[in-house]
């Protein structure tokens, strides 16, 4: 069995051999060659067809055709599967870029964006995967391995540095979506999650071209405000549709919903983030990320004439195949986006109609707003029954608010205390079914699916599967 060690200890014995105009180029040669290596869970046995690899004809899902199709939308249009955040080597993530589209692709996604901090997958990157602190999560130059047993030594591209280290060189992304993206079944759309450090604010652009640089303002509010402005800046330029939203507002409990309200042109949020460290659901001093959701929309709506805010399901996954974490997996978050065509740019535009609907494992059947009728139909699995929740703000609320206070009577650095007028339950089902029918005095209305089936690659332990359908606002 071929390992780490023994191509490294291989491919200096064939240096020393060659002359030094051969250098690098015939390293990456030298490790080339092995199509066929043995690894646990496949025989190699006289008899037994061996495991083939992927090489670059762009043949590697010929045999098995994993792209999942999507469902029929009606009219011409599909419901596309996709996750807006994921992160890889290019930054903190512990897998090759490959690996990982390679796993939504095995999982029936339809679109990805690949979102490390502060960078895009360009240019000439190269880690020592022996020593490299993300690699060292999931076992070191096991994930090297596990990269080559998957794709081959024709595609892994390999050199031996000044020190005799054995390096790896991470593909950039406008060289290996070659090898999965098809027409109307499978897309990887650039992407960035702007981080900003000093009050953590953290800004995901969608199908953007360019590096943007996070900027610092005053307070918390500003900061998301310069943020978000520079994706649309950036939009406007260059005349390509991009998408800014807002990331975690619990992490770190860094943004309050007091933060949210008065961001010009903020339209999406993250209501569900799949990385455990973000607190979805609050604590006893700080809310959950849907009752924050409620308390933006009605302030922005009522009070302040700004638009509607949608909310986002995203896995933020950093930890892959072996990593010793379980913190932030892959599949634990979604959107299903209702389009004609699998291309960013009607990704986007439905995305901006709010025309999807977000998900950690419910499927919905279907989603209409028409006549004062808001419907809603899940997609039921057998032996799971459903709650339907219509969540809405009422005209003449109670707007009172106050401070929530620590145990020495001083404010706590959190959202406030709203009354139950705002995100109220309006109407409750226990169906796969509903519809409410508007009254006229509705701010907005928005739907949540909570199914009795606990969610197996769970954020916390006895979680429900849940969808989230994006707020209507009656004329």
């Amino acid at each position: 069995m071929h390992s780490f060690k023994k191509d490294l200890a291989d491919t200096r014995t064939s240096m020393r051999r060659m002359s030094a105009p051969m250098g690098l180029a015939a390293v990456a040669m030298l490790l080339g060659a092995a199509q066929v290596w043995a690894h646990p869970g496949h025989d190699h046995s006289p008899g037994h067809n061996p495991h083939t690899h992927m090489t670059t004809d762009y043949s590697y899902h010929e045999d098995t055709n994993p792209y999942a199709a999507p469902e029929p939308a009606g009219d011409g249009y599909y419901w596309w599967k996709g996750n807006l955040h994921t992160h890889s080597l290019w930054s903190d993530g512990d897998q090759f870029p490959e690996v990982i589209v390679d796993w939504y692709v095995q999982h029936g996604y339809h679109f990805l964006a690949l979102s490390d901090h502060n960078i895009l997958s360009r240019g000439q990157f190269w880690i020592d995967p022996e020593t490299n602190r993300y690699t060292q999560r999931a076992g070191g130059t096991d994930v090297y391995e596990l990269y080559r047993e998957r794709f081959g030594g024709d595609w892994v591209e390999t050199r031996v540095n000044e020190d005799g280290d054995l390096e790896v060189r991470l593909k950039p992304l406008n060289e290996f979506r070659s090898l999965f993206e098809r027409a109307g079944e499978f897309l990887l759309i650039e992407a960035e999650e702007i981080t900003e450090g000093t009050h953590n604010v953290h800004v995901n652009a969608t199908n953007i071209f360019e590096v943007i640089e996070p900027e610092t303002g005053e307070t918390v509010s500003d900061t998301i405000q310069i943020n978000v402005d520079a994706v649309y800046d950036q939009r406007a330029r260059l005349g390509r549709p991009m998408l800014p939203h807002l990331n975690h507002p619990n992490w770190r409990w860094a943004i309050t919903a007091e933060d949210m309200v008065p961001v010009e042109n903020l339209q999406f949020f993250e209501v569900y983030n799949g990385h455990r460290g973000v607190a979805n659901f609050g604590d006893d001093t700080h809310i959950g990320l849907d009752r924050m959701w409620d308390i933006v929309l009605t302030r922005r709506l009522a009070e302040e004439g700004l638009g509607a805010v949608y909310g986002l399901a995203t896995d933020d996954a950093h930890h892959y195949e072996d990593s010793e974490s379980d913190v932030a997996r892959p599949g634990r978050g979604w959107v299903k986006v209702r389009s004609r065509f699998l291309t960013p740019e009607h990704i986007i535009r439905a995305l901006e109609a709010g025309d999807f609907y977000s998900s950690t494992g419910v499927t919905m059947h279907e989603i209409s707003f028409e006549d004062g009728k808001f419907s809603v139909a899940v997609d039921p699995e057998p032996g799971v029954s459903y709650t339907i929740q219509f969540i809405g703000t009422r005209e003449g609320y109670d707007p009172s608010r106050e401070e929530v206070l620590d145990g020495d009577g001083e404010p706590i650095a959190t959202t406030k205390r709203y009354s139950d007028d705002i995100g109220a339950v309006l109407e409750e089902v226990q169906d796969s079914h509903a519809v409410y029918e508007m009254t006229g005095d509705e701010i907005y209305v928005r739907a949540k699916i909570i199914s009795s089936k606990e969610k197996e690659n769970y954020f916390v332990e006895g979680e429900r599967e849940k969808a989230w359908i994006q707020p209507v606002i009656p004329e």
